[in-house]
């Protein structure tokens, strides 16, 4: 082919890729919705919770995350799950798409009251909470959504930040060789005392060489309610990087819809700024 020939087909080699620019349409986020019906062993505390009803109009539910108000968490499309007693409890049910963005959604139901039976349970009306922040930019400053990671914890299980949509994390950096970071441990496990009934979790990154120094540290201090995960390489520090953590001990705090609401020191992060995403 020569130059001239090339140079004449260029419009039209320009023109086609403007086309298919053009008609590259944005996800839609999905909706989240679910039924609540008695479980399958009869007893008052037992409850089946079916997410079928939730849709995604350009694409497909790859993830359905459970908080069940009682301080424990499932997946799956459908889930039975016993509670520890007769009462109310806050449902979430948070839904994420194979283009990754999320919607969740609460209800209370009141065990005090019959449950509909699988047969003949109706559709229950549901009250939308905010999507999580999926057209959000990515970032680490105050309004942007908090990178994702997915990091071992110390027993080799793989710990997402996205497992906790619909809950208001507390993500800190630290390692057991910094006394900064293990005097903070105290008012780290105050705040899950005060808080973890809400709602409220703590999720610590050990940066440790050796994370058993920092998994035996915990456990002696008795700090066993954390969720804690380790560096994959704890010398590159990847995930710390991915945060912009120069110093540690460094926290973030991150709300239900997965967005950075706090970027310090944790002795500057106050208790009415937490309880404002509670």
């Amino acid at each position: 082919m020569t130059i001239r020939r090339a140079l004449s087909m260029l419009p039209i080699a320009v023109g086609m890729v403007c086309l298919t620019a053009w008609i590259v349409l944005p996800n839609t986020p999905p909706i989240a919705d679910f039924e609540v019906q008695a479980g399958s062993d009869g007893t008052e505390t037992s409850v089946r919770f079916d997410a079928s009803p939730s849709r995604d109009s350009d694409g497909i539910i790859v993830t359905y995350q459970w908080l069940f108000g009682d301080g424990t968490t499932g997946s799956g499309a459908t889930k039975e799950h016993t509670y520890p007693a007769v009462s109310a409890f806050v449902v979430t049910l948070v839904v994420t798409d194979n283009h990754g963005a999320s919607h969740l959604t609460s209800r209370t139901i009141n065990l005090s009251q019959p449950l509909a039976t699988p047969a003949t349970a109706p559709r229950p009306q549901t009250v939308a909470a905010p999507a999580a922040a999926a057209n959000v930019p990515v970032g680490t400053h105050v309004g942007a959504r908090a990178p994702e990671f997915a990091l071992p914890d110390f027993g080799d299980s793989i710990v997402r930040l996205s497992d906790f949509l619909g809950q208001v994390v507390l993500l800190e950096f630290w390692s057991s060789g910094c006394s900064a970071c293990v005097a903070s441990l105290p008012y780290l496990e105050s705040l899950r005392l005060a808080y973890g009934d809400r709602g409220f979790v703590v999720l610590d990154v050990a940066t440790n060489r050796d994370y058993r120094e920092a998994a035996n540290l915990l456990a002696k201090g008795g700090y066993t309610e954390f969720i804690s995960v380790r560096e994959v390489d704890a010398t590159s520090k990847e995930t710390a990087t991915a945060y912009g953590v120069v110093r540690i001990p460094h926290a973030f705090l991150i709300d239900r819809t997965g967005v950075v609401r706090f970027n310090g020191h944790l002795s500057y992060l106050r208790k009415d700024t937490i309880e404002a995403w509670l």
